[in-house]
Order: structure tokens, then sequence, then C-alpha cells
């Protein structure tokens, strides 16, 4: 029982001594520490909500502003009309006839022909006819379909060196010669080819053909005009 009592109070005197060790200062400073940090927040909240309202004060002053600079340029319809002005100035063919900056031209992609309303892309590699067909598809055109004979002069006078596919195959069930977009060959265009056994396909090199459609030959794709 003694041996319990002197525990304990060897354990309390342990506890007053190191109470005892902390200062006053010590013992204040925690209390101050928390106002300080309460103080720091209560700024910040302050400053966040001046900050948005200074920048609500600054839009409702810039909102007349921006719609004089609108009004002074015509808007949406001013700002379109002076991009297109600038691609007719960069892009159009300066030999077309304009009568303005303002008048609407045709424009191709880079590395095809214009000629009136069609584009006209001619190829340097060489593919067989279904080969052709579908590389024209993934440059968004087709095989080159001639229309009329004007068309056709112009056409013979790009192919002098070279022969070029075109858009028009000869049909086995009904032996016709048919463009790619399923109307029939037009005679007083042009005869039509001869052709021997197996599958035909039109080309051109100042006139037109008949050749294997599995031969390698150079092809011409056309698309419409872009107006600007």
């Amino acid at each position: 029982m003694a041996e319990d009592i002197l525990y304990a109070d060897i354990k309390f005197a342990s506890q007053t001594h190191s109470s005892s060790l902390r200062s006053p200062s010590q013992q204040l400073a925690a209390p101050q520490h928390s106002r300080w940090i309460q103080i720091a927040l209560w700024a910040a909240c302050i400053g966040n909500v001046i900050l948005v309202i200074a920048v609500i004060v600054l839009a409702l002053q810039l909102e007349p502003e921006k719609e004089k600079i609108v009004l002074n340029n015509g808007g949406c319809n001013a700002s379109t009309d002076k991009f297109q002005a600038f691609l007719r100035l960069n892009f159009c063919n300066q030999n077309q006839n304009r009568s303005s900056d303002n008048s609407p031209c045709k424009v191709c992609p880079l590395q095809w022909q214009l000629h009136r309303d069609k584009c006209y892309w001619p190829s340097e590699d060489t593919k067989t006819w279904d080969e052709s067909q579908h590389d024209c598809s993934t440059r968004d055109s087709q095989l080159l379909v001639i229309q009329d004979k004007e068309e056709l002069d112009f056409i013979e006078s790009i192919t002098k060196n070279s022969k070029y596919w075109i858009g028009l195959s000869l049909l086995k069930s009904k032996k016709k010669w048919t463009w790619i977009t399923g109307s029939q060959l037009d005679q007083s265009l042009f005869p039509e080819p001869d052709y021997g056994e197996g599958n035909y396909c039109a080309a051109i090199k100042q006139s037109v053909s008949s050749e294997p459609c599995n031969r390698p030959l150079q092809w011409i794709c056309q698309k419409d005009t872009l107006l600007l």
C-alpha cells in the first residue's frame, strides 16, 4: 500500500513539474495565434468580394464600348464581307473578268486546274480504272465526266503527252458505254470506243479510246469550283 502511494506522488509531481516549465507567454500564444488566423480569413473573404465587385463594374463599363465597336464595324456581316474580300484578293484568279472586288469568283484547290465551272486534277502516278476512281473519291471528287464539246477540247489540250482514265466504262450486261454518273455515252460527243473481250474502260490522250480496265494509267479527277 505504501508503494502505491509513493508511485502516485511521484507521477503527480512529474506532471506538476512539466506544467510549471511552460512560460506565461507560451500559454497565451495559442489563443492569440487562433485570433490572427480568423482575422486573416476574414480579410481574404473581404478582398475576394471587392475583387468580384470590381470585375462586374468593369464589365458593365466596357459593354457600351463593345456595342460601339460592333456597330462601327457593321457587326458580324461586315467581318464576313471583309474576310471574303481578303480571300478574293489572295486566291481568286486575277484573269477572270470581275467588275469589282465584291463580285464572286471561282477557285480551285492547290494543284487543280480551273476551267469554267470545274476543277481538274491530272495525276502523275498510274493506277487501274477502279483504283483511280477510288483515289478521286478520297479527294472529294470523281473521275472525269465530259459533258460537251468545249470541255472535250479542253481535256484533249491537256492530255497530249499521256493517256488518262476518264469516268466512262463498258457495261458487260448491256454492252453500253456508261458514265459513272449512270448516263450513257452520247455518241454525238465522240464515237463509241472500240473494244475487245473482257472489261474495258475509256481513256483519253487527245482522243478517247478503250483500254483494259486493269491496265495502270494516269487519271483525271474533277470537282465543282468553290464560289467566293
